[in-house]
């Protein structure tokens, strides 16, 4: 008997929680998103068709919550079948010496549109797809990608580690307090702080500082 009401309060509990409300928003944002959003999406998709060769869609594998691997969708920024040898070079070593994170400067895989959707972030964009299966919310951590967390082990692995505890986001506290301007551990550090922190008010928060950060162009 105690069993089954501990394990009933337990359940309410879940359903009290914020991240269990965040999700049921999140996904109804998404939809809503898509269904409005769905001409200006298609007209981005034409333009990347025209400025380069390729789908104007790119798909990637990431890391999300509890460590289970999805596709990411985002809008290609790039010229198709380029080398990623030297922006894994350099991942590698931003991460390990705390060096500022790993932007290229002048990166020649880059096209001419991409760099304009890196600038205001539109490129991210699609990523309310992901929102929508549920793999992703509006607010979260950054989306691991799979090669860096080979370097977990040489590292802190548990704080690294606890920032994969929620859904990545499509935009978080790294976004709009950091970008390419600071180290991999300081921006581990941003998505940690979040994860202890979130709540609707700093969601919000950071949804209108990203909003912010779109409309000033300040993006990657």
């Amino acid at each position: 008997m105690e069993i089954t009401i501990a394990r009933n309060r337990e359940s309410i509990r879940q359903l009290l929680a914020y991240p269990f409300w965040k999700d049921i928003i999140d996904r109804f944002l998404a939809l809503v998103a898509i269904a409005v959003l769905s001409p200006f999406l298609a007209l981005v998709a034409l333009s990347i068709i025209v400025d380069s060769p390729g789908s104007p869609i790119f798909m990637q594998e990431r890391v999300g919550k509890n460590g289970r691997r999805f596709v990411v969708y985002k809008f290609r920024t790039m010229y198709q079948n380029n080398d990623d040898s030297e922006f894994r070079q350099r991942a590698r070593e931003s991460i390990v010496t705390d060096k500022p994170f790993y932007k290229l400067g002048e990166d020649p895989r880059v096209t001419r549109l991409g760099a304009r959707l890196r600038k205001t972030n539109l490129d991210e964009l699609l990523q309310i797809i992901n929102v929508l299966k549920g793999e992703m919310a509006v607010i979260g951590p950054r989306p691991e990608i799979p090669y860096t967390m080979e370097l977990y082990r040489e590292l802190d692995e548990g704080k690294y580690w606890k920032r994969l505890s929620v859904k990545p986001g499509i935009t978080g506290l790294w976004q709009v307090r950091g970008r390419g301007r600071v180290s991999y551990d300081d921006m581990v550090n941003f998505d940690v702080d979040y994860v202890q922190r979130q709540s609707p008010i700093l969601d919000a928060s950071i949804l209108l500082r990203t909003i912010g950060t779109v409309v000033g162009r300040n993006g990657s």
